[in-house]
């Protein structure tokens, strides 16, 4: 039996396109007055960049020591042993590096198709698959856009909406909530 375009739910609405159903989190009265999702296109972080090529420089090394050690000095059998070593340390070096650059980002943006921010009349909200975290609009809410992220602080909370498309209606609206909840 197939369930084709069927939306089965989990406990906070995600629907099995990963998409949180922002409704399903609402409180009764609660109005919906602004949602968002982070624009795909993570970038890699500069350490990652660096540390990744060093260690794909390391296996190219490790490669071409291991050829000229296998040319020269591969007919003895203990040298023979050196040369699937570094065969071998370079391959894990290569795992590490495509580890470091491209798996972790195709992993986040996975994350990031999963996540949906909202603003309502009483919160903020963003919800990452099956997590949840919020700050109630209030006085003591604070709210700094850098760029196309906006934080939004409060007493038990900061939430970092990341990424936004439309971050300066997202921060209109926050900050026009929380003057009107003062």
């Amino acid at each position: 039996m197939t369930m084709q375009g069927a939306r089965v739910a989990t406990a906070t609405g995600a629907a099995m396109t990963g998409h949180p159903d922002v409704s399903a989190v609402l409180d009764p009265g609660e109005t919906l007055l602004w949602q968002g999702r982070p624009r795909p296109g993570r970038p890699i972080s500069l350490r990652s960049k660096r540390l990744g090529a060093a260690l794909f420089l390391g296996s190219l090394l490790l490669l071409f020591l291991a050829l000229w050690l296998e040319i020269f000095l591969g007919h003895t059998p203990q040298w023979r042993l050196v040369v699937y070593l570094l065969v071998s340390t370079a391959a894990f070096c290569t795992y590490l590096g495509l580890r470091l650059t491209l798996l972790d980002r195709r992993r986040a943006r996975a994350r990031d198709a999963a996540t949906v921010y909202a603003i309502t009349d009483r919160r903020a909200l963003v919800l990452a698959g099956p997590y949840r975290a919020e700050v109630g609009l209030g006085p003591e809410v604070s709210v700094q856009g850098q760029g196309a992220t906006l934080f939004v602080e409060g007493p038990e909370a900061r939430l970092a909406f990341e990424r936004l498309d439309a971050a300066e209606q997202a921060r209109d609206i926050l900050l026009a909530r929380i003057e009107d909840r003062s």
